[in-house]
């Protein structure tokens, strides 16, 4: 929105202040008077141009015939233009009405040669003719002493502009040459090297849709379509009375330079309604307030030494070309009629010389055009109203990627779809309040666009998505393998295991992909239990086989208890003939007792207190931790004689060195037998 209200302040401004410009009686009391005011003072007469004699008292001073800067480059910002007052002081200094001949076109093209041949100068005198590849003309230049047509009391300025595309320059300052060319001038000579190209056109075309919007945006309309013949009479006085289309080196054989352009300015047949097509014609379509006073010329070549122009004579160029710079002369000088003041609906009415722009006025328009086109959000491309709404385009576009980068991807493509549906509806909103004029970037080419952006987005969001999913999957089908080898069997735990990995899966694995990879995880699971089920009784049983092996070891060697071994031989042998005796029906792992002992290992291996598969190991090592230390604690103090080590009866303090330590036993014998000599 600020964008949009500052390029209506300056359009308005631009406007208003052209409505407003001084007349030329005002210029003596504006200050001394110019370099060209004092000229004439002094008796120079202005010399005529056309196809007819020139007249001139020789008394002209040379100091004025000379070009003069208008604008230059701006030193800190090289897209902007600066006003350069010495050679608006000529413009202001011109009396009467002015007819601004300009001529603009690529660089290296010949525009300041052409400029020199027009007034019969040479190069050192007249405008900076260069030889290299680096642009020669700066800015925008005028020569300082006008011409007089016959007939009219015109003054005829020449204007030299610097060319586009040069090496080092942007496009945007390119534009504003080009827009301030197109606004100034009475005469717009488009020159061209060789043939018409469709970016010739195109940068054409924005002079119209830029008069047009001034004058729509001045007359309130809000940059409406405007309409009636009225409305264009007063859209023309932005525009330059005529255009010459001049092709430079015509060498070309066929038709002649008039019907190259004229076919190149005809609209392109499109059975199709392709778009592009569309955007061709729409520039020619914009093209039709000029179609009426345009002309197309061709320049021979003027001699094969390109680089020695300046030192050749007239009677030592190629002899076409003489009669053909002669003929432009004479177009030219019947072309150049007197700029229309630029007026707007609602404002003063212009003041003398029938409404035509003089000198003063005309340097005033300038001022105000360059203070315009140098506004940061002045639309300045090669058509002005595409270059302003693209780049709102490109902003609200923009605004949308940030609406939509709020999303985190992956996510269910119905949240990214009504996502989508708020952020473009506030895009196309803002745009259609932003958008400047009519042109080709319509809220059909941003909804276009924000549709693209969409399907990339999907894009993004099922490869996301499909990542996702594919690694949860995977980290799943790994953890139903590792239970496979668990410790201790336990469905339970497997089922229970099974069951959080897939509402980790569900929780986590969204988008398009989920339904491919949820099915995906039920085949895996289903595939993984079924193998589970088919090692598990197997295990169990084995597991109790390798029980009752320790329980008969135990209980015979390390304690002995009948009883327990006892026990032990009973389930050895029950489970390795039990199996055997169910030689038809259900086997032993579908009976009752089997069932029934299942459900207890279940119950005891894994529960809500308790895994077995993780803290079994650490209780049987405390088990074996408290035997050892029932078996050996009388051996921990090494003073008892004892030896350390589980086996009973394993005293070794003989071994050990141990002075005046015998064994118990043999005291009593001792004591004994000495009895026994006693009572003898």
């Amino acid at each position: 929105m600020k964008r949009t209200v500052s390029v209506l302040a300056v359009l308005t401004l631009l406007v208003a202040s052209v409505g407003a410009v001084p007349h030329a009686d005002d210029a003596d009391a504006r200050g001394p008077r110019s370099l060209l005011q004092r000229l004439r003072s002094g008796g120079t007469v202005p010399r005529r141009y056309g196809g007819h004699e020139v007249n001139t008292d020789g008394r002209a001073a040379r100091s004025g015939r000379r070009p003069f800067p208008i604008v230059l480059p701006s030193e800190t910002e090289r897209t902007k233009l600066t006003l350069q007052r010495e050679g608006l002081d000529v413009l202001r200094g011109i009396k009467g009405p002015i007819a601004p001949v300009v001529v603009i076109g690529p660089y290296r093209s010949g525009k300041s040669f052409l400029l020199n041949q027009m007034l019969g100068v040479s190069c050192g005198e007249g405008f900076g003719v260069g030889h290299t590849r680096k642009t020669e003309t700066k800015g925008v230049w005028v020569w300082g002493e006008p011409m007089m047509v016959d007939g009219d009391e015109v003054n005829v300025v020449f204007v030299d502009t610097e060319g586009f595309e040069a090496t080092g320059m942007s496009d945007a300052y390119d534009d504003r040459i080009f827009a301030l060319s197109s606004i100034m001038s009475s005469v717009l000579v488009y020159n061209l090297p060789e043939t018409v190209k469709e970016g010739d056109i195109e940068k054409l075309s924005f002079a119209v849709e830029l008069a047009q919007e001034f004058y729509t945006r001045a007359s309130a309309k809000g940059g409406g379509d405007g309409g009636g013949d009225g409305a264009f009479h007063a859209l023309a006085s932005f525009l330059p009375r005529s255009l010459v289309w001049l092709i430079q080196r015509d060498f070309l054989e066929g038709s002649t330079v008039n019907q190259m352009v004229k076919e190149a300015l005809r609209s392109v047949p499109n059975p199709s309604r392709d778009t592009h097509v569309d955007e061709l014609n729409r520039i020619r379509e914009s093209l039709r307030a000029l179609a009426g006073n345009s002309t197309a010329f061709g320049l021979r070549q003027p001699h094969l030494e390109r680089t020695k122009l300046c030192e050749l004579r007239d009677d030592e160029l190629e002899p076409a070309y003489v009669a053909q710079r002669d003929q432009l002369k004479g177009i030219i000088a019947s072309s150049a009629k007197a700029k229309a003041h630029v007026d707007v609906p609602g404002s003063a009415p212009s003041l003398g010389n029938s409404g035509l722009m003089t000198g003063p006025s005309l340097a005033a328009l300038i001022e105000r055009s360059v203070t315009a086109l140098n506004e940061g959000d002045f639309p300045s491309a090669g058509n002005v109203v595409d270059s302003f709404n693209r780049d709102a385009l490109e902003r609200h576009m923009a605004s949308y990627a940030s609406a939509m980068d709020g999303v985190r991807l992956p996510v269910d493509e119905e949240a990214l779809t009504s996502t989508h549906r708020l952020a473009a509806a506030k895009a196309v909103k803002d745009f259609r309040r932003d958008r400047f004029g009519r042109g080709a970037v319509t809220t059909a080419a941003l909804r276009r666009k924000l549709g693209e952006m969409l399907e990339q987005r999907k894009e993004k969001n099922a490869f996301l998505s499909g990542k996702e999913c594919e690694t949860l999957a995977t980290t799943c089908e790994e953890e139903l393998v590792s239970l496979q080898t668990m410790r201790l069997p336990s469905l339970r735990k497997f089922d229970t295991s099974s069951k959080a990995c897939e509402d980790r899966w569900s929780k986590r694995c969204v988008g398009p992909s989920r339904e491919t990879y949820g099915a995906r995880i039920k085949r895996s699971m289903a595939r993984e239990r079924s193998s589970f089920l088919q090692n598990y009784n197997a295990r169990l049983l084995n597991g109790l086989l390798m029980l009752s092996i320790g329980g008969i070891v135990t209980f015979r060697f390390l304690y002995t208890s009948a009883l327990g071994e006892l026990v032990a031989w009973c389930l050895f042998i029950s489970l390795e003939v039990g199996p055997k005796l169910y030689l038809g029906g259900d086997g032993m792992f579908e009976s009752r007792w089997w069932t029934t002992a299942v459900q207890f290992w279940e119950v005891a291996v894994y529960n809500q207190l308790i895994d077995m598969d993780k803290v079994g190991p650490v209780l049987l090592c405390v088990a074996l931790a408290a035997l050892v230390y029932v078996r050996v604690r009388r051996c921990v103090q090494w003073l008892n004689g004892c030896c350390p080590c589980i086996v009973r009866n394993c005293c070794c303090t003989s071994l050990l060195g141990i002075p005046n330590a015998r064994p118990k036993g043999k005291r009593k014998t001792d004591v004994s037998g000495r009895t026994r000599d006693l009572d003898v």
